[in-house]
């Protein structure tokens, strides 16, 4: 919007709410937005949230290999040269 458009949006408010009513139409106008902002960003994070759980369970497992064991104290001195 415009400088003037504004300005015009402004003057309508004044005369249709009056000078006394305008501050509190203003904060609760206010209070209602910071409301829906709240309200979208929970509904992000759930959704982000559901997206990274079902991420991780997409991923396939990685089979373990099994760990070579240390050989055992005398068993073979071919291992120890």
């Amino acid at each position: 919007m415009a400088g003037s458009e504004v300005m015009l949006v402004l003057l309508v408010a004044l005369l249709l709410f009056g000078s006394k009513n305008l501050p509190g139409i203003a904060r609760t106008i206010g209070k209602t937005l910071e409301q829906i902002r709240r309200a979208a960003n929970d509904v992000r994070d759930e959704v982000m949230k559901a997206e990274e759980d079902s991420a991780e369970a997409k991923k396939p497992e990685v089979p373990k290999l099994p760990q070579p064991r240390p050989p055992e104290e005398g068993a073979d001195e071919r291992v120890s040269r």
